[in-house]
């Protein structure tokens, strides 16, 4: 098991090798979240277009849950994504830092 910084993206991630002695990250298994009454609505501001970090700085106190924010909603890409006036979900930071220790599990 690789050891990454907690609460990133790579949290359980894996680092293993090719045959040729390459080493390659396998990805974490997704969050496993589901819409509560707990979420909160935020209808994304001219200056949070495509700045996920910046949403996450707002919601949690700190830019590097930006991933947690974009696979919660469903976006790949938020640079074309994330656009004024839209409403993302945010799940409370409890229910983040649960799904997040329970990835490899």
């Amino acid at each position: 098991m690789a050891n990454f910084k907690k609460l990133t993206r790579y949290t359980n991630g894996t680092i293993t090798f090719t045959r040729a002695n390459t080493q390659f990250l396998i990805l974490r298994q997704p969050l496993n979240l589901e819409p509560a009454s707990t979420d909160t609505l935020v209808t994304i501001n001219q200056d949070q277009a495509g700045r996920p970090d910046t949403i996450s700085q707002l919601a949690y106190g700190s830019p590097d849950l930006w991933w947690v924010i974009l696979e919660f909603n469903g976006i790949k890409d938020p640079l074309s994504e994330l656009k004024t006036n839209q409403i993302l979900r945010i799940p409370t930071m409890e229910r983040v830092t649960t799904a997040i220790s329970k990835l490899g599990v």
